[in-house]
């Protein structure tokens, strides 16, 4: 019976783009993996999805002005697409908001209850009275409890990797308005995580196969002590809590986004129109389950989400926790809320996918958090994948066509021919050895080493000069060339498979094993010669750290001319009229009189500031020449001008002393 595995990469939110971090982390190195499985021949499917619940995504569809499910439906749409541009071969990739996952979540929920693993209990939360609700999660920030790192979210410390709940943060604040909330009763039902707490362990010591940082992370947490954790949420957007009792209440994203995992296994066993297949890898003994996170996921996935399956019982455990450390940029942490980030879909459109694969799998940050410098993805692209391995290609194949009309010939010496190909044999399993235990840079550099060895050869031996040798040096480099692509295929599958293209192998017919042998025959004839990659130029790093990097780190210090200052017409402007927005419960309509200019109509989030009394008749400054656009529907044609207290709420620039409707500002 083959070898099976079920593959896994973390859930992204779709609550936004993907960046270069999340590559690294969980999404390459599985890909990497599941091509290097599949050519071995395992049996093994690649499960993903995008995670459509729980706070990140309320709060980003709260900043857009748009409804969760259009938020959700919008990014999902980006991250797939973004996924396919890399490359990332997931047999099925699917959402948390499918009617699948639904059934599957409630089901989980109810059979670990009913086996006496959750139960209700009446807890006091942070309730904010201007926004009228409690505040679960990333709708509160404050101080960690745990290492007194300053805003941090209320369900996981970002300095420390504390896991939060929101009650606990000191000097607490609400995240959309910033008021201080206060503490109020409601019912929520708890999973009885400290139950596990000696299984877990026994499980996790029995895993000497898993990186360090998981296990120690995991075992560090178990020794302190395993809390009974919320698995509900006072929240709109979600999946509803089964119960009667449990109205208005979703399950925490943290217990159904895992058993995502599942759905979407259940969802490819559908599509592939064999129903019950999916349990040959969840219910099955013996196969294999790995899931690639960033460190930050390693409670959910090491300690929360095993315990959920021992609960519920009939379900295989993780085999692996492949868990990557931090990527930085440019020597400073990412941070998307201050632009410092590279996203995907820009990188991606101006680099091809297979130059950012081979230059974060050269420095995955495996061990240790790892630095992305853009000279340092010239200079690795250029000397290293262009240099070494585009160069040897390009050599042997343009050879083979000028001086044996694109024919393999056949060589003399069958003893060089074995000692070369028994060396190649020897690399290759150097590479396959580092990708059974998941060291991907090591088995990346050992793959190209190959390379490196193909280009000695060829320069020592000098095939120009004598036509003889040159059938031996070519008919070897030839069926160098044939491993590379293989042993090369998991990490740039673009340029592996158009180099078979080139040397006129079909891809299908191929497997690992193969590569270790020279099995590319005399007379074979390649398609063509051509030149694989093109070198980075600075111009086209400079060009890309301006647009995207030097542009967003500068954009608060960023001068205008006096010209484009005088292309905005400010106008003073009085509100006679203000009504409710009926799409949003944060905005007002407004009617603002701009004297000859006439009335405009203007959509504003002053809700949490003003009332409509206090609004009525005042004074505003306003820019009256800015592009309509419609808010939530309904249009806005110009744009109030305000300032932020300290609390993070609006504050309207006003004139001074009375002036007329209309009165233009310069």
């Amino acid at each position: 019976m083959k070898e099976r595995f079920l593959v896994t990469s973390a859930l992204p939110y779709a609550n936004g783009p993907l960046h270069i971090g999340h590559a690294i982390g969980a999404y390459i190195p599985a890909d990497v993996y599941v091509r290097y499985l599949r050519l071995k021949g395992k049996e093994v499917i690649y499960i993903c999805g995008t995670d459509e619940h729980g706070t990140p995504i309320s709060v980003q569809a709260e900043k857009e002005g748009v409804t969760p499910k259009e938020l959700v439906d919008k990014y999902h749409k980006i991250i797939k697409d973004t996924f396919d541009k890399l490359g990332i071969s997931f047999d099925n990739f699917s959402r948390t908001t499918s009617k699948l996952h639904y059934e599957l979540s409630r089901e989980f929920f109810l059979k670990i209850m009913e086996k006496g693993y959750i139960y209700k209990k009446r807890v006091s939360r942070p309730y904010c009275k201007r926004c009228k609700r409690f505040l679960p999660d990333r709708y509160v920030r404050g101080i960690c409890p745990e290492c007194g790192a300053k805003d941090q979210r209320g369900d996981q410390c970002e300095v420390c990797g504390k896991q939060l709940e929101p009650h606990e943060l000191k000097e607490a604040y609400c995240a959309i308005c910033k008021e201080k909330p206060v503490m109020k009763e409601t019912e929520h039902w708890f999973f009885k995580l400290s139950e596990f707490s000696e299984k877990l362990e026994q499980w996790i010591l029995k895993n000497e196969h898993w990186p360090p940082n998981a296990k120690n992370f995991s075992l560090g947490w178990i020794k302190k002590g395993l809390e009974d954790r919320a698995i509900t949420r006072d929240l709109d957007w979600g999946v509803p809590v089964p119960l009667e009792e449990a109205k208005g209440k979703v399950l925490y994203v943290w217990f159904d986004a895992p058993i995502g995992y599942i759905s979407a296994t259940k969802e490819w066993a559908i599509k592939i129109k064999k129903p019950e297949e999916w349990k040959k890898y969840w219910k099955d003994k013996g196969c294999k389950i790995v899931h690639f996170i960033g460190k930050d996921n390693i409670p959910f996935h090491a300690i929360i989400w095993p315990a959920m399956l021992m609960a519920h019982g009939g379900y295989n455990l993780p085999w692996q926790i492949s868990s990557n450390e931090y990527l930085n940029l440019e020597g400073r942490k990412m941070s998307t809320s201050r632009g410092w980030v590279i996203w995907l879909h820009d990188i991606l459109a101006k680099f091809p996918a297979d130059y950012l694969r081979y230059y974060l799998i050269a420095i995955n940050p495996s061990k240790h958090d790892a630095d992305f410098s853009l000279a340092e993805f010239k200079e690795k692209v250029n000397n290293e994948l262009i240099s070494n391995f585009g160069n040897f290609v390009y050599r042997v194949l343009s050879f083979i066509k000028s001086r044996f009309d694109g024919k393999i010939p056949e060589p003399g010496d069958e003893g060089e021919v074995k000692a070369i190909e028994e060396k190649v044999s020897k690399i290759v399993g150097e590479v396959e050895n580092h990708l059974e235990n998941f060291r991907f840079s090591q088995a990346l550099y050992a793959g190209m080493s190959l390379a490196s060895l193909g280009n000695e050869y060829f320069q020592q031996n000098e095939p120009w000069k004598n036509e003889e040798k040159a059938k031996d040096v070519l008919f070897i480099c030839a069926n160098l060339t044939r491993t590379l692509a293989i042993v090369m295929l998991p990490f740039i599958p673009f340029s592996a498979t158009r180099l078979l293209e080139m040397l006129n192998i079909k891809s299908e017919n191929l497997s690992w094993d193969s590569a270790k042998k020279f099995s590319m025959a005399p007379g074979h004839e390649i398609s063509e010669a051509k030149m694989l990659f093109r070198k980075i130029s600075d111009e086209a790093i400079k060009s890309f750290s301006e647009r995207y990097l030097k542009a967003k780190e500068d954009v608060a210090k960023k001068e205008i001319t006096i010209e484009d200052f005088n292309k905005l017409d400010l106008r003073v402007g009085k509100i006679i009229e203000v009504k409710d927005h009926e799409n949003a419960d944060n905005l007002y309509v407004l009617k603002i009189d701009l004297g000859a200019l006439g009335n405009k109509q203007v959509v504003a989030g002053l809700k949490r500031k003003y009332s409509k009394a206090e609004l009525l008749g005042k004074k505003v400054v306003v820019i009256a020449n800015l592009k309509a656009a419609k808010i939530r529907g309904v249009k806005s044609e110009c744009m109030l001008l305000a300032a932020t207290d300290a609390k993070g709420n609006p504050v309207l620039l006003i004139p001074e002393e009375e002036v007329p409707s209309g009165s233009k500002i310069k």
